[in-house]
């Protein structure tokens, strides 16, 4: 029996919608946001979102009611976790403890979860220790998304961090290739707001940096150039109206963008002088910006890969639809 889900993402400036079954995508739509729908990661409206979703649904004909979201980092917390071998029962116990850095409130007003990245035996066999993927999320803002999404006519069943999506990702793809060797792999997410990147050995989270610097920062230099309106501006950049991209202004913003995941893919090569990480992945809006990954491409010792490549679909989809992996990823099972 086939396993099908709509995934959601919904980021500052649009939502991305995938249709995905038995880990293949099969259909990606993507919508831009109206104003002051999404602050900073958080949905300003709840209801306001449910009908939207509701409406983008309907005209793309997504009809799977099962749906697996991917959570802010404004709404989630999640880490990577070392513990000694212990029981299910004893995990769920133990778990919470392990977020007092994030959470300062009861740790029952939460929700936790965890997948088991690998297990360490000594050598009589016996389980030592385990590493984790771990994740927390306020029950009521979960309560929020699931009514949400109901009145959107979803029904979620999948609710995670991003890096989960990643991880799925790579799962999935190296069940079907098989590498000989642990493979490294740095996703960069060009976003409007901010660059993130991702790294992970094998589908083990290593690490998430996150600059603040994104693609809003060339709607402002148009903007200030073009003496345009900033929602105008926004336009001339996504479709490099008149060339824009060529500017000096925007030049100066890849240069910075460039520098900064520079400076990150260095700290993370210092700080694990055992690392063979060699390819990166991007994705994200400014993924779409060609100069912008020329420049960062010409910066860091990375060799650009598509990120399609780590996908199985059916048919032929736009570029655009993988601006947004994380949105397929999260309902791989």
């Amino acid at each position: 029996m086939s396993d099908s889900f709509t995934g959601i993402e919904i980021g500052s400036r649009q939502v991305k919608m995938t249709q995905c079954e038995d880990n293949s995508v099969l259909r990606v739509a993507l919508e831009p946001l109206p104003d002051n729908y999404v602050n900073r990661g958080t949905i300003v409206s709840m209801e306001a979102m449910s009908e939207f979703l509701k409406e983008m649904a309907k005209k793309h004909r997504f009809t799977d009611k099962k749906c697996a979201l991917v959570l802010p980092n404004s709404v989630a917390f999640s880490k990577r976790l070392t513990m000694p071998a212990m029981t299910v029962e004893h995990l769920k116990i133990n778990l919470p403890y392990e977020f007092h850095d994030f959470i300062n409130e009861s740790r029952k007003k939460y929700v936790f979860d965890y997948c088991l990245l690998e297990m360490h035996y000594n050598d009589g066999g016996k389980p030592f220790s385990m590493d984790l993927m771990a994740a927390a999320a306020p029950k009521e803002k979960l309560q929020e998304y699931t009514l949400m999404l109901k009145h959107a006519g979803f029904k979620l069943t999948i609710a995670a961090p991003e890096i989960f999506a990643y991880s799925n990702i790579i799962r999935a793809y190296e069940a079907e290739e098989k590498p000989e060797e642990t493979r490294e792999y740095c996703f960069v997410d060009l976003g409007y707001y901010t660059t993130k990147l991702h790294i992970f050995s094998s589908h083990r989270f290593e690490v998430t940096r996150e600059i603040d610097h994104g693609c809003s920062l060339l709607d402002r230099a148009v903007a200030d150039e073009r003496n345009l309106d900033e929602h105008i501006a926004h336009a001339y950049v996504t479709e490099n109206y008149e060339n824009v991209w060529s500017l000096p202004c925007c030049q100066d913003i890849f240069d910075t963008i460039a520098v900064e995941i520079m400076r990150a893919i260095n700290f993370y090569g210092f700080n694990n002088p055992a690392s063979r990480l060699d390819t990166v992945y991007f994705c994200g809006g400014g993924s779409l910006i060609a100069p912008l990954v020329d420049t960062v491409v010409r910066s860091i010792p990375l060799a650009p890969r598509p990120v399609s490549e780590l996908f199985k679909t059916v048919g032929q989809l736009s570029p655009e639809a993988f601006t947004s992996p994380a949105a397929a990823g999260i309902t791989y099972r």
